[in-house]
């Protein structure tokens, strides 16, 4: 066994035969010292290299989930109506919604009671993904094309036609929100 002394590593015999007190006492306090020091530098870079992970993380841009659970209509909140000159509906319908992002673009899941909506000119370039249920689009001037649980479409900006949901209908949607210039 070897220690370390004021006169350098030494063998443990060595330390008790030829080390007197007070380089005993100058090596536990120079330890101690070496010891808190090292603490202190340590606890400063955790320290450090937290608030910078922290600040990274909060300056970065993360992944949004889409948790699976609102894709199958649990915690959903009831859905104002919003007015929309392009968009009419039938009387009243019922519907519930999850925003995941919004942004460049909006990502949500809708879910509402049967209907039928008027759209005259969309405004937008959608994205949907039907989860339960189904939609009949029937445009103007074409004909009507019905869409079922699992499938995907893209309605483009300026749709002009009827959307139908004879059933409770689900959806998940990508809407673009910056127009075209």
């Amino acid at each position: 066994m070897y220690a370390n002394t004021a006169r350098g590593l030494v063998s443990q015999d060595r330390v008790t035969e030829g080390t007197n007190t007070r380089e005993m006492m100058a090596y536990s306090r120079w330890s101690k010292s070496r010891v808190a020091v090292a603490l202190l530098v340590t606890g400063s870079i955790a320290l450090f290299s937290n608030q910078m992970w922290a600040d990274a993380v909060s300056d970065s841009i993360l992944p949004i989930t889409i948790h699976k659970h609102f894709l199958e209509g649990q915690g959903l909140v009831v859905t104002e109506a919003e007015s929309d000159e392009a968009i009419s509906t039938e009387g009243t319908i019922n519907s519930s919604s999850h925003l995941f992002f919004e942004g460049k673009i909006s990502a949500y899941v809708f879910d509402v009671d049967p209907g039928r909506v008027r759209i005259d000119g969309l405004p937008y370039d959608e994205y949907i993904h039907i989860l339960k249920g189904r939609l009949i689009l029937s445009p103007d001037n074409s004909a009507e094309v019905e869409y079922k649980t699992g499938d995907s479409l893209i309605l483009p900006e300026g749709y002009t036609g009827y959307w139908t949901m004879p059933e409770r209908y689900r959806e998940f949607v990508i809407i673009n929100t910056v127009s075209e210039p």
